[in-house]
């Protein structure tokens, strides 16, 4: 796949878009592109992205988005860990069904009350529940992803999409854009991370 493609969905010059987000752009395409081809170094630039879009989130008034990077962080130093001490030529798993089902159900369980709490003591919070639950499905996205299960792409598309929406609301259209090619390249990455499974059956 000609990933240059995907990049163009980027504007060229970027107006509306500070230095900040910018580079938290160029490091979360960097931690995705090297998840997909199953490289530890992903998680050092998803947690330059993560701290960087802590801060953008932040100022935006999505203050899920932004505890979820501080976990993003504390995961990626982990998934880190379990990459580096695998195999190069590892080959992904599959959850058991019981497993997802009650992961995504803790995810929403998290959603209700964590969205319930942002409504109540956060004056300028932005989409409390949404992006909550959101923050959840992150959550269990990416701890399928240190467990190098192939359903964390499936997790993160559907995830993606509603946070196109999302951010195209709030004016950040940079990380609108970015999510699309998210989108594209979870499904990319899904692909990739079947084939040796299949290979394997």
């Amino acid at each position: 796949m000609r990933y240059h493609a995907f990049l163009r969905l980027l504007p060229e010059n970027p107006q509306g878009m500070s230095p900040i987000e910018i580079l938290a752009i160029i490091a979360s395409l960097g931690g995705v592109l090297l998840s997909m081809a199953k490289k530890s170094l992903a998680w050092v630039y998803n947690i330059i992205a993560s701290g960087l879009y802590g801060y953008i989130f932040y100022q935006n008034g999505l203050y899920s988005d932004m505890e979820l990077q501080g976990f993003f962080i504390l995961m990626a130093i982990y998934g880190w860990w379990t990459w580096s001490r695998s195999e190069p030529d590892w080959v992904p798993e599959k959850s058991r069904r019981s497993t997802l089902f009650t992961g995504l159900a803790v995810a929403l369980l998290f959603g209700a009350g964590s969205g319930f709490l942002h409504q109540q003591y956060f004056l300028s919070v932005s989409f409390p529940f949404l992006d909550a639950t959101l923050t959840g499905l992150s959550i269990y996205g990416t701890w399928l992803a240190t467990r190098r299960k192939i359903e964390n792409w499936i997790v993160w598309i559907g995830v993606d999409i509603v946070y196109v929406g999302m951010y195209v609301n709030k004016g950040l259209w940079g990380t609108a854009a970015l999510y699309l090619v998210f989108i594209a390249l979870a499904l990319k990455g899904y692909i990739d991370w079947l084939k040796p499974l299949k290979n394997r059956d």
